[in-house]
């Protein structure tokens, strides 16, 4: 890593209703926001849960398009093998719980379509679309998979 890079501090994702998409990201993942500068809906993540002792420096936040977005590609049908869930959109969000089984009740109970799981040996994976069409990953990393 370069001397002067610390990391990524955030990520921002227009919409053309923020406003919803904010609310469907607090009903799924529970996920709390505040009024921020430009941005009307940001979440700050003072902790990592999976560490309490790491802070973390990180920021999401949904924000006002200034132009009216084009449609998000769903691919139909959904992919379902291999690595085809990545490289159709422009982004994904990757949302990290700390237990799948739950998370995926929770949002089965919102109404969520759940595309898709997988398991891997350094964790679970599970994907879903959020209001304005993009897959949205949720991820339950194995604690010490990496050796930490």
């Amino acid at each position: 890593m370069a001397d002067f890079l610390s990391g990524v501090g955030g990520t921002f994702v227009f919409s053309d209703q923020p406003a919803a998409l904010a609310d469907w990201y607090a009903d799924v993942f529970g996920f709390q926001w505040q009024a921020m500068g430009d941005s009307r809906y940001q979440m700050f993540l003072a902790a990592d849960r999976m560490d309490p002792t790491k802070v973390l420096d990180f920021h999401f936040a949904i924000m006002k398009a200034k132009v009216p977005l084009p449609p998000v590609p769903a691919p139909v049908p959904e992919p379902t093998e291999g690595d085809a869930m990545y490289g159709d959109q422009p982004f994904m969000v990757n949302v990290r719980v700390t237990d799948m089984d739950a998370a995926l009740a929770h949002a089965r109970s919102r109404g969520v379509a759940v595309i898709r799981t997988q398991d891997e040996g350094y964790g679970r994976f599970a994907w879903v679309r959020d209001p304005d069409g993009r897959r949205v990953e949720i991820y339950q990393p194995i604690p010490g998979a990496f050796g930490g």
